[in-house]
């Protein structure tokens, strides 16, 4: 059993070691967990102005569902002209 003696054996070794040591994780810390406390629930009575639905108005709805107003709003066709006709 010479190779124990061999200067590169023991640097090896040495090396193995650190790295095997470095590899392993640390300890890790426990921590306990705080106890759950009961939720208590909080909810709002609704009062007399959150009782009334607000009328809301669907200017889109509106716009988009009547023809005559389509027609009335929609963007003229124009004619567009070529720009690769004629000398160049």
């Amino acid at each position: 059993m010479h190779f124990k003696n061999n200067p590169l054996f023991q640097i090896s070794l040495v090396l193995f070691v650190l790295g095997m040591t470095s590899c392993a994780g640390g300890a890790t810390p426990s921590v306990e967990l705080p106890t759950p406390e009961p939720l208590v629930e909080n909810t709002p009575v609704p009062t007399a102005a959150l009782l009334i639905e607000p009328d809301i108005q669907n200017n889109c709805l509106d716009c988009h569902t009547d023809k005559e107003r389509l027609i009335d709003n929609a963007k003229p066709i124009l004619e567009v002209i070529s720009e690769n006709e004629g000398a160049g």
